[in-house]
C-alpha cells in the first residue's frame, strides 16, 4: 500500500526531499529451515538443540572428500602457468625475431624468405598463447563450479538464532532439499515489503530502513535481510526487513506477530520523463 504517491509515475515526479512510504506485511517471527543443496550423506553436525548460532556458521556437512578432491584438482590446473608463461616467450621472442628480420630487409641485410618465416613462427606460437589464454577460462569455469559443489556441502545458519531442530542423524542419506536444521530466534521478526524494483538496489546498499508503528508512531529501522523477486506483482521486490522485539517499547515487543509497519523508503535516483 503507497501513501506517498497516487500512481508510478508520480513516484518520478516527486521532488529530491520526498520519500515513499509503503506498509509491510505483517510480521512473523524467524524461523528459518535449513536445507540441503546437494544429496549425500550427513557426515558431520556440529549443534546440538539449543546452541545459539550466527548467520553463516557452519552447522554440519555432506561427505567432503570427492569434491574436494575435484576442487583441489581444479585450483592447481588454474595456478599452474608455466605452459601459459612458456608460450608468451616463444611469442615474444620470435617478435622480436621478426621485427629483427625487417629491419635487416630495409638495409638488404636478408632477404624476403627470412622475414616471412619469421613471420610464420611468430603466428603460430602467438596463436598457441592465445588459445592457452582461451583454456585458462576455460579451467577458471571449472573451478568456480567446483568450489559451489564443494560449498554446497555445508549447511549453514541462515540466520542468527537458536538450533530448535536437527531432524536427521549423522550418517544418513539426504536428498536435494531435505530439510536438516531450523533456525529459530524468539526475540526477532522479519517483516516483508512489496516495493518497486526500482529502490531495491539503494535499499539494499542502504543495509536498514525506518520503520513506524502506525498506531503509536514509535520509530525504529529494520535491517535489510533479503531482497527477491515479488511473485505475485511484476516490476516489485520483496524486501524482508529483521527487526528486534528490544527496539520496541513493551507495549508493542509482547506482541508483534501480525503487525504491520510503516516504512521509509530511499528516494530513487532513476528518473522517469515525464509525458504530455
Amino acid at each position: 500500500m503507497l501513501f506517498a504517491v497516487s500512481d508510478a509515475q508520480s513516484i518520478y515526479r516527486n521532488p529530491p526531499a520526498e520519500k515513499l512510504i509503503v506498509e509491510s506485511g505483517a510480521a512473523s517471527q524467524v524461523i528459518e529451515k535449513v536445507r540441503a543443496h546437494a544429496p549425500g550423506v550427513l557426515m558431520e553436525v556440529f549443534v546440538k538443540m539449543g546452541d545459539p548460532v550466527k548467520k553463516g556458521q557452519i552447522l554440519g556437512h555432506l561427505e567432503l572428500a570427492a569434491t574436494k578432491y575435484q576442487l583441489d584438482l581444479a585450483r592447481l590446473t588454474i595456478e599452474n602457468n608455466t605452459k601459459i608463461k612458456a608460450l608468451e616467450g616463444q611469442a615474444d621472442a620470435w617478435t622480436a625475431t621478426r621485427e629483427e628480420a625487417e629491419e635487416g630487409l630495409r638495409k638488404r641485410r636478408v632477404d624476403k624468405s627470412r622475414v616471412e618465416w619469421a613471420t610464420g613462427m611468430e603466428k603460430f606460437f602467438r596463436g598457441n598463447y592465445e588459445a592457452q589464454l582461451e583454456q585458462k577460462k576455460v579451467e577458471r569455469v571449472q573451478y568456480e563450479y567446483w568450489k559451489q559443489q564443494y560449498e554446497s556441502r555445508f549447511f549453514r545458519a541462515p540466520t542468527d538464532g537458536m538450533v530448535s531442530e536437527i531432524l536427521l542423524e549423522i550418517g544418513k542419506p539426504v536428498t536435494f532439499g531435505s530439510h536438516v536444521f531450523t533456525i529459530g530466534n524468539e526475540h526477532s521478526y522479519m517483516i516483508p515489503v512489496s516495493v518497486p524494483a526500482e529502490y531495491a538496489s539503494e535499499i539494499f546498499s542502504s543495509g536498514s530502513l525506518p520503520i513506524r508503528n502506525a498506531q503509536d508512531k514509535h520509530v525504529s529501522r529494520g535491517l535489510v535481510d533479503s531482497v527477491m523477486d515479488d511473485p505475485k506483482t511484476p516490476g516489485q521486490k520483496i524486501i524482508k526487513l529483521r527487526i528486534d522485539e528490544s527496539d520496541f517499547p513493551s507495549a508493542i515487543s509482547a506482541n508483534l506477530t501480525g503487525k504491520k509497519f510503516d516504512v521509509l523508503l530511499p528516494q530513487a535516483t532513476r528518473k522517469t520523463p515525464a509525458s504530455g
